[in-house]
């Protein structure tokens, strides 16, 4: 039994066998990485996420600056939350469902507030500067589905390792499947490349590279041969998929108040990104010869950069305020690790684990621009009435690499996208010292036509519901508690190449409390 070992070759190539997306791969990490919900306080959570004509809280750091110009007094704020996911996933005819949890402290901030006395006369009424730590996207999901491979027409389960394979078989008119016959080893090198999975399997036992001999023991050729080839049988497939962390942005703001009618503000937003996913897939055939195959990886993609965000708010009449902000565009350096580990398992003892861990060079993202506009109807002390209109131009995202670090052409995903208009509603009612929240937010299908995203087989359009209670005191004290209900499709993916589409939908809660105090 030989093996070959292109790890020096291969480094770079796996990113684009990651995820076996149904939707090119490049283009769903850009509607991951700009879809934001915001984040923010457990009140403006559970207004549904408007806050673009609303001001006086710690959400104002992060998202329109001009709301700081309402605080009258400095005041600091913490926002833990705790999710609970139920996930479903459909896969070979089989529905499975699981659930978990996540607990983070997303939200934190503080604001300085400075009254303008010294101006006598000016219409300037105040400033205040706030500084916030704000989880804008949580990229928290879960995906595990199972289902068994059966054979094919042509005899073949184009199970995981077939398709490890597949390189190295080639198929007659009539459909029959047949090793690839090679006349010296490094003739096999090309094929190895096309699946860097090969290569793993080569060193763990599922994939041999043969000598073919002649009557007179004489070698004439090479061949790659899968463990079982005589031996095919259905194979019992089962994956876990986890992706944690999120977007999160360090916020620096100010916020002036123009004689209560108009407020000003600015920010700059340092954005930190920071997306973890682990699958671990596991393969058993029915062939009593290997017990099973399983392959985890983790892939960790981390970066930062900066925007700038500006708005205003504008009070026509007491009960009125209009509100307007635009956040640049985020210009974000990217690094990305994978480790890859491979293990094989035999009935008879034998087996191995081999593994490698693939630094691809460094790269970068322009996540689009934001546009929101928004309205808020005050009812006199009882509360009010607040809605956003929100607009992302998705097809302006674009990446770039000096370095090579795409393989080839620079991803092209502007074509894959489109601009959206993102909608968010809320209302508040008040009684003394009690307040008591609804919202509601709808996220477009950033997805264009060309992909076939807004037929019935995906759709990644995205919407929530939130409701929530509060409570201030007189001694400068608040504490909100809010609960949120997040519900989307995944993209449709692939266990590996040719596999059959898995289809898999969360509903994701989660309770976020918010306490603070002024001061």
């Amino acid at each position: 039994m030989k093996k070959l070992i292109y790890f020096f070759t291969i480094i770079g190539a796996f990113y684009s066998f990651n995820s076996f997306s149904q939707v090119p791969l490049y283009t769903a990490d850009a509607v991951r990485f700009s879809q934001t919900d915001g984040g923010g306080t457990a009140r403006f959570v559970g207004l549904g996420g408007a806050n673009v004509s609303l001001g006086g809280d710690i959400s104002s750091i992060s998202g329109n600056p001009a709301g700081l110009g309402f605080y009258n007094r400095s005041t600091w704020a913490i926002s833990p939350v705790l999710r609970i996911g139920e996930f479903s996933a459909q896969y070979e005819g089989e529905n499975s469902r699981n659930m978990g949890g996540n607990f983070q402290i997303p939200n934190m901030g503080m604001v300085f507030h400075n009254r303008f006395e010294e101006y006598a006369g000016s219409k300037w009424i105040s400033g205040t500067f706030g500084v916030a730590i704000n989880q804008k996207q949580s990229f928290y999901n879960n995906i595990n589905y199972s289902g068994t491979i059966d054979l094919n027409a042509d005899g073949f389960p184009y199970d995981f390792v077939e398709y490890m394979a597949s390189p190295f078989l080639i198929t007659d008119d009539q459909g029959n499947v047949f090793n690839k016959r090679y006349a010296t080893e490094e003739e096999i090198e090309p094929d190895f490349l096309s699946n860097p999975y090969s290569n793993l399997a080569s060193f763990v036992g599922l994939l041999n590279i043969i000598e073919i001999v002649d009557e007179n023991d004489n070698v004439i050729g090479y061949e790659v041969d899968r463990y079982d080839i005589n031996q095919l049988s259905p194979a019992r497939q089962q994956e876990n998929i986890t992706t944690y962390s999120g977007l999160t942005t360090l916020d620096l703001s100010y916020g002036a108040n123009y004689n209560d009618v108009l407020f000003l503000g600015a920010a700059l937003n340092i954005n930190f990104l920071n997306y973890r996913q682990e699958r671990q897939f596991r393969e058993t055939p029915n062939n009593g010869i290997l017990n099973y195959m399983e392959l985890n990886e983790e892939t960790t993609i981390s970066g930062a950069g900066a925007a700038f965000t500006f708005g205003a708010i504008y009070k026509p009449i007491n009960i009125l305020n209009i509100g307007f902000s635009y956040t640049s565009p985020t210009f974000i350096s990217i690094t990305e690790t994978q480790e890859i580990d491979m293990t094989a398992i035999f009935l008879d003892g034998s087996g191995g684990n081999e593994g490698l861990i693939n630094e691809v060079d460094p790269y970068s993202i322009m996540i689009p621009q934001k546009v929101s506009v928004g309205a808020t109807a005050f009812l006199s002390k009882y509360g009010f009435l607040t809605a956003d209109l929100e607009y992302v131009d998705y097809a302006s995202t674009r990446y770039s690499s000096s370095n090579g670090a795409f393989g080839g052409e620079i991803p092209d995903v502007g074509g894959d996208l489109e601009s959206t208009f993102n909608l968010k509603v809320g209302a508040e009612g008040r009684w003394n010292i009690l307040r008591a929240r609804v919202g509601y937010t709808y996220f477009d299908n950033p997805y264009n036509l060309n992909l076939g995203t807004n037929s019935s087989n995906f759709n990644q359009d995205r919407q929530s519901i939130s409701g929530g209670i509060g409570i201030m005191r007189k001694n400068g004290f608040f504490a909100d508690v809010t609960y949120k209900l997040s519900s989307f499709n995944n993209p449709d993916f692939t266990a590996y190449p040719g596999s059959d589409i898995i289809k898999s939908q969360s509903n994701i809660s989660s309770l976020r409390l918010t306490i603070g105090k002024s001061f």
